[in-house]
């Protein structure tokens, strides 16, 4: 596997990672104190994310651009994009005070669509691994014995 795949792993496992980790140490409502190491996975999670939306943009620009140009059109991009897209929105829309965007559920969007994103990152990676792993092979001239 290359380096720049074994990363892009890594990130997004550090991002799924510490989100969860921000979902289960919440407090259970306004009153209660924050856990301890809430601070922490909350710079961490800020962290793997700021580093993904890094790599997202790499791929927008290079991944995306070619298969688009290409009119490789698959639903599952679609719907990776989408997820990216309102995970980066709801993320940027956490930073600021619940009260004024009461009428969205900004965490409940940011939490489901993270938890999508995690189920069909994978699916998109090895769609094109299993295609090519049963895709015929072409023959090269020399195995055709095309006479010269």
């Amino acid at each position: 596997m290359k380096k720049s795949r074994i990363s892009l792993w890594l990130i997004l496992l550090a991002t799924a990672v510490t989100g969860i980790a921000l979902y289960l140490l919440a407090p259970a409502s306004a009153d209660d104190f924050p856990h301890p190491l809430n601070g922490l996975f909350r710079e961490l999670h800020g962290l793997s994310a700021m580093l993904g939306v890094f790599i997202f943009g790499y791929l927008f620009a290079d991944h995306i651009q070619k298969k688009l140009h290409k009119k490789k059109h698959h639903l599952d991009g679609y719907l990776h994009l989408g997820l990216w897209c309102a995970l980066v929105v709801s993320g940027l829309l956490l930073y600021y005070p619940q009260d004024t965007l009461e009428f969205l559920n900004v965490s409940s969007i940011h939490w489901y669509a993270g938890i999508f994103l995690c189920g069909l990152f994978p699916l998109h990676y090895w769609r094109k691994a299993i295609s090519r792993k049963f895709r015929p092979k072409r023959a090269s001239t020399a195995e055709m014995n095309i006479p010269d």
